[in-house]
């Protein structure tokens, strides 16, 4: 299965457009309407985390269509989550909580 067909799948599932996909993961409606229409091939680790946190699609089957469809539960992924972190450097350590604060400045920009 291509990404087109991943994001496809994930919208039909969702019941969603890809105006409100857009919104709720602060990209541009254009940028989906290219990863639905197959114009771009890839995206980012960073944003299949986020359609995983928000949508419960496993990132890694997101991103190339390996693994499982949908994420771990929320609390092996959290029990696996923190033990990367504690093996991680200074600097992925600063990387990780700048993509928090990104994740909670889109969360309340969504909310109100």
């Amino acid at each position: 299965m291509t990404l087109d067909q991943r994001i496809q799948t994930i919208l039909k599932e969702q019941g969603i457009r890809q105006v409100e996909f857009a919104k709720a993961l602060g990209i541009s409606a254009a940028y989906v309407n290219l990863l639905v229409n197959g114009k771009k091939t890839a995206i980012s680790e960073p944003l299949a985390m986020l359609i995983e946190e928000r949508y419960g699609y496993a990132a890694q089957w997101v991103l190339d269509g390996s693994g499982d469809k949908r994420a771990a539960p929320l609390a092996a992924g959290r029990e696996a989550l923190m033990e990367k972190i504690q093996t991680m450097s200074d600097e992925d350590l600063w990387a990780v909580s700048a993509f928090v604060h990104t994740l909670e400045r889109i969360k309340r920009n969504r909310d109100g």
